[in-house]
C-alpha cells in the first residue's frame, strides 16, 4: 500500500475514533452518523438522519465482513487501514463503498437544498468528525475546483476518490478531511 495512501486512512481511523481507545466499533460508526445528522440540523428519525446512519451502518457491515466478523466486531488501526483500502481498491469497490457515501453527505448536509455544499455545510460536516474550522476551510478551499464558492457532488466525488486511491501528495482531495497528519 501506497504511504500516503495509509497516512490518510490512519487519519481518517483518528477522526472515527473519538475515545481514543485504539478501536473502532460499530458504535463509532453509529455516533459518527448522529453527529452528522446533528450537524446537518437533522431531527433523529427524520428521513435523511435514517438514510445516513443506514449507510454508515452498511459501512460498518462491509468493514467487519471483510475480516470475516459479525457488524459486533472492533478494528484496530491496522485492520481499519487494511479494510479501507481493500474495499476501496476492489474492481468496482470506489462506486460501491465511496460514491454512496457521497451522495448521502450530499443529500444531508446540503441544507438549502441546491445540491452542493456551500462553506457553512461544509465546515460542520467536518466539525461532526472534529476537524477545526480553520482545517475544513482550507480544505473547502482546495475541493472547490471550479471556485464558485460551494462543492457539487462531482467535486466531491473526485475528493473521495482521490483521497481514498491517490497517491499524488498534491491532489486537493488529500485535504478532504482537513490536513493529513
Amino acid at each position: 500500500m501506497d504511504a500516503l495512501i495509509a497516512a490518510k486512512l490512519r487519519n481518517r481511523f483518528t477522526l472515527f475514533d473519538r475515545d481514543g481507545d485504539g478501536r473502532i466499533t460499530k458504535a463509532d460508526y453509529d455516533h459518527l452518523a448522529e453527529r452528522l445528522a446533528g450537524a446537518a440540523g437533522q431531527v433523529p428519525g427524520s428521513p435523511a438522519a435514517e438514510k445516513l446512519c443506514a449507510e454508515y451502518e452498511a459501512g460498518w457491515a462491509r468493514m467487519s465482513a471483510h475480516f470475516g466478523r459479525g457488524t459486533d466486531a472492533e478494528l484496530d488501526e491496522e485492520e481499519f487501514v487494511t479494510a479501507w483500502y481493500a474495499l476501496s481498491h476492489a474492481p468496482g469497490g470506489f462506486g460501491r463503498t465511496i460514491l454512496p457515501i457521497v451522495d448521502e453527505i450530499i443529500d444531508a448536509m446540503d441544507t438549502d437544498g441546491d445540491r452542493h455544499l456551500q462553506p457553512a455545510e461544509f465546515t460542520d460536516w467536518l466539525a461532526a468528525y472534529g476537524v477545526p474550522g480553520d482545517a475544513a476551510a482550507s480544505a473547502f478551499t482546495r475541493l472547490d475546483r471550479d471556485g464558485d464558492g460551494r462543492i457539487s457532488r462531482d467535486e466531491l466525488a473526485q475528493a473521495f476518490e482521490e483521497y481514498f486511491t491517490g497517491t499524488d501528495r498534491d491532489l486537493p482531495g488529500n485535504w478532504l478531511y482537513g490536513p493529513v497528519r
